[in-house]
Parts: structure tokens; sequence; C-alpha cells
């Protein structure tokens, strides 16, 4: 993982593209790949720092107790000591954090106070997009609304976000 991310991470410069780096294992469900609880492996903060310097990524993505797909509960008990952890590790580099679809506001705020500067929330943004063309009808109208329902989420994520800073 280390070495190709380091190549990856080297082409992308070249080319004034940005890389982000996932270090850990996510649990949950994505694009059809699925990976058990038990397989998950929790962002290191003692391997930060070397895996950043020797890779040069843009930004890093941690695991920290977040999965993709959806929670059992909107405030997931995430380990805020490794996050900090890992915040004071990474130094300057952004920290960002997958699989934050459905997180309470007081769980984005204390990610957010810890240095996450980036969320993803695709099971958030594929739910609209499915509700919207489970309506049925003209495929050019329910990509329309399907394009309006996202909007929706992308619009009330970044204020939470903001709101949240």
């Amino acid at each position: 993982n280390e070495r190709w991310t380091a190549a990856v991470a080297a082409r992308a410069r070249a080319a004034g593209v940005s890389v982000e780096a996932e270090l850990g294992r996510l649990a949950g469900e994505e694009d059809g790949l699925s990976v058990d609880e038990r397989d998950a492996r929790m962002t290191d903060p003692a391997i930060v720092a070397a895996f950043l310097a020797r890779t040069r990524v843009d930004a890093l993505a941690v695991t920290v107790g977040n999965v993709h797909g959806a929670y059992a509960s909107r405030d997931p008990d995430l380990d805020w000591a490794r996050l900090d952890a890992v915040r004071a590790a990474a130094g300057d580099v952004p920290l960002v954090l997958h699989g934050a679809s459905g997180l309470s506001q007081r769980v984005i705020s204390r990610a957010i106070s810890a240095g996450v500067c980036k969320f993803n929330v695709n099971t958030e943004l594929r739910a609209a997009a499915r509700a919207a063309y489970a309506e049925g009808g003209d495929v050019l109208a329910a990509a329309e609304r399907a394009t309006s329902a996202m909007a929706g989420v992308v619009e009330a994520k970044l204020l939470a976000f903001d709101a949240g800073s």
C-alpha cells in the first residue's frame, strides 16, 4: 500500500493533481465491496508521520470507527482519542472522514474540531438519487429529479459542515 501510494502520489504531483490516501481499512459496504467489522483496521497514529513522509500525499483519510454505508446510530462511538493522536502525527496534512453519511451534528462538529476537513457522504447521495429514480417516469425527468435531490443533500451537508467549524 505504501509503495504503491507513493508512486501514485509522485505521478499525480507531476501532473498537478492532488492525492488522498486512506490509512486503515473501513468496515462496511460500498461500490460492491464489503469489509467485515472483524477485518477492519483502525488508523495507527504511530505510523502516520512516516506514511505521510514516504508517500507525500495531500490528504489522509482516517479510520477511527467510521464505516462505509449506514450506521446503527446517528451518534456512533468514534475513537476520538485516536483521531486526536492522528491529527497530532499528521501535522498540516488535511484529514478526511470516509463514511460520514448520517452522522449527527455533534459528531461532525467534534470531527471538525479534531482537524477533519473533508467528509464523504456517498451513501446519502446515492439514497437521494435512488429515491428520485424510484418515482419512475421519463429517464431525463428522473435524472433531473435525482440531480436536484443530490444537490439538496450537498447543500444540507455544506451547511452542517460549516456549522460545525
